[in-house]
C-alpha cells in the first residue's frame, strides 16, 4: 500500500495521507477531527506535517494500517504517495495577500493528473501564487511561479505610501513614493509579485498581465540544486501543456530510479526541453 513509511517501533509503521479535496492541505474541521481519532486510536496521539503538506500518523501497528485507512478514507483522505509517485503537489493558501494569481485550483488539477501516479522515481511539484516562493517553488522538480506585469500611471498617484510602506508594501524596493513626488517604479528590481496592485486605492498602479514561469529539475537532499527556468510567463491552460511535456519527457530519457533534476543535469537544458 502506498503512504506507509517504515517507523522505529518494532511491527510501526508511519502512515502518510492526505486530503481527495481539495489536494492542497486545506483540511475541513470534520477531517482534523478524525485524524485526531486515527492518532488516538491507532498511533501515538500525534500526527506530522510534512513538507510537501500532507500529514504523517506514526507509532500505527502495522496489522491495523488497512483498518485505520478505511477510516480516513470515509473522511475523504487517503494514504499518500511515496517511493516511485508524484508527492502532493501542493500550492500557496489561496488567501494569502501575495498571490499574483491564485494557485490552489491549479494545482486540484495537476494532483488529479498526476497525484500519486508512477514515475521513474520520486517526482515533486509545487506552485506558488508569487515570486517570494513560499512553497520552495526553485528547489522541486517542477516548480510553477505566478508573476504579475503591473502598469504605473503616476499621474494617478496621490503619494498614500501604501504600496511601500510596512507591512504591505514592496520588498524589494522596486516603488518609491515621497511627499514631494509621486510613485517611481524601477523596472530591473521588480519581481513581478503584483502585490502594489492589489494595495494600491486608486488604480495608479494596476495589473497589467499575469502569468507563470515555470521551472525544472530543483531538489533538496545532501546537495539541495535551484530549478532553471524552463518557460517564462505562460497562461494557466499552457502551465498544463508544459507539465505534460516535461512529464512525458522525464519517462522517456530517465534511467530508473533516477530524478527528474538528475536527467536535466545528464542531458542539459537544451536537450531536455
Amino acid at each position: 500500500m502506498d503512504g506507509i513509511i517504515s517507523g522505529e517501533g518494532k511491527g510501526k509503521v508511519v502512515l502518510r495521507v492526505t486530503s481527495v479535496e481539495p489536494h492542497t492541505a486545506e483540511l475541513t474541521s470534520e477531517q482534523l477531527r478524525v485524524l485526531a481519532r486515527v492518532a488516538r486510536k491507532y498511533g501515538s496521539r500525534v500526527v506530522h506535517t510534512t513538507p510537501r503538506q500532507a500529514i504523517e500518523v506514526p507509532d500505527v501497528p502495522r496489522e491495523l494500517v488497512e483498518e485505520a485507512v478505511r477510516e480516513l478514507e470515509r473522511a475523504g483522505l487517503r494514504a499518500g504517495a511515496s517511493g516511485r509517485l508524484t508527492r502532493n503537489v501542493f500550492a500557496c493558501s489561496r488567501w494569502c495577500l501575495y498571490n499574483a494569481v491564485p494557485v490552489a485550483e491549479l494545482a486540484e488539477e495537476l494532483n488529479r493528473r498526476y497525484g500519486g501516479a508512477e514515475m521513474p522515481a520520486k517526482l515533486t511539484i509545487s506552485l506558488s501564487g508569487c515570486n517570494f516562493s513560499c512553497s520552495r517553488s526553485r528547489t522541486s522538480d517542477i516548480g510553477v511561479i505566478a508573476r504579475t506585469k503591473i502598469r504605473v500611471d503616476r499621474e494617478k498617484c496621490i503619494k498614500c505610501g501604501l504600496c511601500v510602506n510596512e507591512p504591505l508594501g514592496c520588498q524589494v524596493d522596486a516603488l518609491r513614493v515621497s511627499k514631494e513626488e509621486p510613485v517611481v517604479w524601477n523596472r530591473e528590481r521588480c519581481v513581478g509579485c503584483g502585490f502594489c496592485s492589489n494595495v494600491c486605492p486608486v488604480s495608479s498602479i494596476t495589473a497589467d498581465e499575469r502569468g507563470f514561469d515555470i521551472y525544472v529539475g530543483g531538489g533538496g537532499g545532501f546537495f539541495p540544486r535551484e530549478a532553471r527556468l524552463l518557460k517564462e510567463f505562460v497562461s494557466q491552460e499552457e502551465v498544463l501543456e508544459e507539465v505534460a511535456r516535461v512529464v512525458e519527457r522525464y519517462r522517456e530519457l530517465a534511467e530508473p530510479g533516477e530524478r527528474l533534476f538528475s536527467v536535466v543535469e545528464r542531458v542539459g537544458l537544451e536537450e531536455f526541453e
